[in-house]
């Protein structure tokens, strides 16, 4: 790309549901990650968070051209993900990332709030109790709506969220492990916490980890189980959706014990 003197290397696959990204060489002769974001119905920008968070726990902003919607971003190397760290291991991941993340003042412009985002997930889950009232029990998908909603009008702390804390968006780099790939928003902190454990929801276990969480993060132990139940069950539905059915049920009974 000859705006910002880089050499491409091959891209990473698989690729990203709403972007291209590849690795590329720039004039020094260091790695950085270039991506390219596709135009979707709801987007959040993760310009204003990496600005914010100017390399505290996240991967570091190198330039952003909106007009192409390309990025120039730190590279991780190794860059290995947290998907396969021991559950304790992780936990102690998100613990020392999501301190740094939410420490940083949220910028006064430019940045969702999280109730678009909870507001849109509660409709999903009205319209999924009514698509499949027939094959499972709404009543979670009705719980999960009427939280995305309640939690929203409760909360007292509003913190720079990630919005999409998961272990694959977390990666090990020379500086330690780092945040990539916000869908940053301005919300209840907690929210954060939820995400990072919904993907984990099929094993049972999990669910003794959101108190451990929420105590070493300062958070309010029962808003968090909301936070998890809401959006695993969101999951299940989803799962439920393309049909399959053994995963909505696991992820189901692991949510039933968070309320």
């Amino acid at each position: 790309m000859t705006q910002w003197d880089l050499t491409l290397l091959p891209a990473f696959e698989p690729g990203g549901d709403s972007s291209w990204t590849a690795p590329v060489k720039r004039s020094s002769g260091d790695l950085a990650v270039l991506q390219i974001t596709v135009p979707l119905p709801v987007h959040h920008d993760h310009i204003p968070a990496l600005q914010a968070w100017s390399g505290r726990g996240a991967v570091r902003l190198f330039a952003h051209n909106p007009a192409i919607r390309a990025t120039l971003m730190e590279c991780c190397v190794p860059g290995i993900d947290a998907a396969d760290l021991a559950p304790d291991e992780a936990d102690d991941v998100a613990v020392e990332l999501l301190s740094q993340l939410w420490a940083v003042t949220p910028p006064a412009s430019g940045l969702e709030p999280l109730t678009a985002a909870a507001v849109q997930r509660a409709r999903v889950m009205e319209a999924r109790a009514d698509q499949f009232g027939d094959v499972v029990d709404p009543g979670p998908f009705r719980e999960a709506a009427q939280l995305f909603t309640s939690l929203l009008a409760s909360s007292a702390r509003t913190v720079l969220l990630h919005g999409d804390f998961h272990r694959r968006n977390v990666l090990l780099s020379g500086r330690g492990w780092l945040a990539i790939d916000p869908s940053s928003m301005a919300g209840d902190p907690s929210f954060d916490v939820a995400m990072f454990l919904q993907h984990d929801m099929h094993n049972p276990a999990t669910t003794t980890r959101v108190d451990a969480l929420a105590d070493r993060l300062g958070l309010e132990r029962q808003r968090t189980r909301a936070w998890l139940f809401a959006l695993a069950t969101q999951a299940a539905s989803w799962h439920l959706s393309i049909g399959d059915r053994p995963t909505h049920d696991a992820y189901s009974r692991a949510a039933s014990t968070l309320l």
